[in-house]
């Protein structure tokens, strides 16, 4: 099986360095993990300048895949290869040097992805690479400035704050659609933020909870306090997970310069 895992993205990787606007391919270590898992899926970046091909090039590209389909953006192609999900994302790069020229208005893309797009530029197994813009990347983005790491922080702050207080007022109101939004944008903020604080990029959503254990900078109760977030006991009524969410946003302000 692990076999046919590097087989298909060696194969993948050669038919996609033929178009001249492909500058690196790289996978994702989601190759490496239990085969049998239902999230197990060959995951490939392929960053490019230019235009890429359409969607229907592309599908002829990959004409013996089956169930193809791409993203409305066009940006994202997913299908099977030989009974094996497939997941390919195609990356401008003249985005991302954009976005690697921190400031503050760039930061709207960290407000709704985190740094996970970093993540993977750090983290990608390399197939493919024409030129040495991604190891320019890569030195970047391990010396990134701290005044990056301020920005960042700041900014999750202000959004767990904002569903911090959502989270109270729709845990006193009972309106349980609301409650339930808020307290995941609170636990998307919140966990950005300690990943922030750490100076560490955020992994997938996956991988989410073995990393957070890992973290070196963590405030006193963290582990205890954000697991009952995710207890279905009885007696840990939206109220009582308002103030559990209360007691973790306080805790963690000592960490922040």
């Amino acid at each position: 099986m692990r076999q046919r895992v590097q087989k298909i993205s060696a194969t993948l990787s050669e038919r996609l360095s033929g178009w001249k606007e492909v500058d690196s391919i790289t996978a994702m270590k989601a190759a490496d993990e239990d085969l049998t898992s239902p999230y197990f899926f060959i995951s490939l970046d392929v960053y490019y300048r230019g235009d890429i091909p359409p969607a229907e090039t592309r599908q002829k590209l990959f004409s013996d895949a089956g169930a193809f389909e791409s993203s409305s953006h066009g940006k994202k192609d997913r299908f099977f290869m030989d009974e094996i999900p497939v997941r390919i994302e195609f990356k401008d790069m003249e985005r991302i040097n954009h976005i690697l020229n921190i400031n503050p208005d760039n930061f709207w893309t960290f407000r709704a992805t985190g740094t996970y797009m970093f993540y993977r530029i750090m983290n990608g197994r390399v197939l493919f690479q024409k030129s040495p813009w991604l190891n320019q990347v890569r030195e970047k983005l391990a010396e990134i400035p701290e005044h990056f790491w301020t920005l960042l922080i700041n900014s999750c702050l202000t959004t767990m704050e904002h569903y911090l207080v959502d989270v109270k007022s729709s845990a006193v109101l009972g309106d349980q659609l609301f409650y339930t939004l808020s307290l995941s944008g609170f636990l998307k903020s919140f966990i950005s933020l300690m990943f922030a604080i750490n100076h560490t990029f955020e992994p997938s959503s996956r991988n989410l909870k073995s990393q957070m254990d890992s973290l070196s900078l963590t405030p006193e109760h963290f582990k205890s306090r954000f697991g009952i977030l995710f207890s279905d006991q009885e007696e840990m009524s939206p109220e009582r997970k308002a103030e559990i969410c209360e007691l973790l946003a306080r805790s963690v302000i000592p960490f922040i310069k």
